[in-house]
């Protein structure tokens, strides 16, 4: 019986203008301390700590250089590249409530803005050209849809794909079928100065996120991207998947401003994301 070996291997994600981008986790700094004291995320991503008290707080995390100021209303992030298990707290507080442990795993995700490419490559140990595998493609909130890929010499293929919301991928041959591989797609959100200090930002999925909130941001020092305004995002004409939102800053010249959209208004069918800066 033939069966399918090495079949399915995420080679390249070809990420335009966001290979940097993160999945972000979100913290809030209550009265009564963190609402969520035990974090786990992957090499690369970030945690978001926002202050929803009505007095200033802090945040340090031992042995990185994360060490953050948050006004009231407030938020700011770190990004993790170490592995490693950290402590993290308020030193303006006291208590176990203002005390936590970030866990940082190795990264495991292959992640592409909507748009991007992603090339699927395996092997038939036929190792024979002309067979055919057939690639299914299951993606959140979509019909499951099914490629069929002919063999090349010494039976490997090659597919590229596109896909438009988190997807898991599997390769089928004769009565064998290989491991599943995950694709997590993050919305394109682009930010654009239109005026003196009007900024429009436009975000494209295959759904619409109408009424979903993006974050208007500012680059501060130490302190990073801080949160200055949020918008909710509206429809537009002819473009259902395309929906936008203004912002006015009132920033001084110079000021570094990025959009972004936290996990909590893409999921469950995308990761979050942020746009482009911008310098005004």
């Amino acid at each position: 019986m033939k069966k399918m070996i090495a079949a399915l291997v995420v080679l390249t994600a070809l990420v335009v203008g966001g290979s940097a981008l993160a999945h972000t986790e979100g913290i809030d700094v209550t009265k009564t301390g963190f609402n969520d004291r035990t974090v786990a995320i992957e090499s690369g991503d970030a945690v978001t700590w926002k202050n929803t008290d009505t007095v200033s707080h802090a945040v340090t995390v031992a042995n990185t250089a994360c060490n953050l100021s948050l006004e009231p209303g407030q938020s700011s992030s770190c990004a993790f590249s170490a592995p490693g298990t950290f402590s993290f707290r308020d030193p303006t507080m006291r208590g176990d409530a203002f005390t936590g442990t970030l866990t940082v795993s190795p990264s495991s995700r292959a992640t592409v803005i909507l748009g991007d490419a992603v090339t699927l490559t395996g092997t038939a140990s036929s190792k024979q050209p002309g067979d055919t595998v057939t690639v299914t493609a299951k993606a959140n909130g979509q019909p499951t849809t099914t490629t069929p890929v002919t063999t090349t010499t010494g039976g490997a293929w090659t597919l590229q794909v596109q896909p438009q919301a988190d997807t898991t991928y599997q390769a089928q041959f004769d009565n064998s079928s290989s491991e599943t591989k995950a694709v997590s797609v993050r919305p394109r959100i682009t930010l654009e100065k239109v005026g003196r200090d009007r900024f429009l930002t436009v975000v494209m999925a295959a759904k619409s996120f109408a009424g979903k909130t993006v974050q208007l941001t500012r680059w501060q020092g130490n302190a990073g991207w801080v949160t200055i305004a949020q918008q909710q995002l509206q429809n537009i004409s002819r473009t259902p998947t395309t929906v936008v939102a203004t912002f006015t800053s009132g920033q001084r010249d110079g000021t570094h401003l990025r959009v972004f959209m936290r996990a909590d208004q893409t999921s469950p069918d995308y990761l979050d994301g942020h746009s482009n800066f911008v310098v005004k």
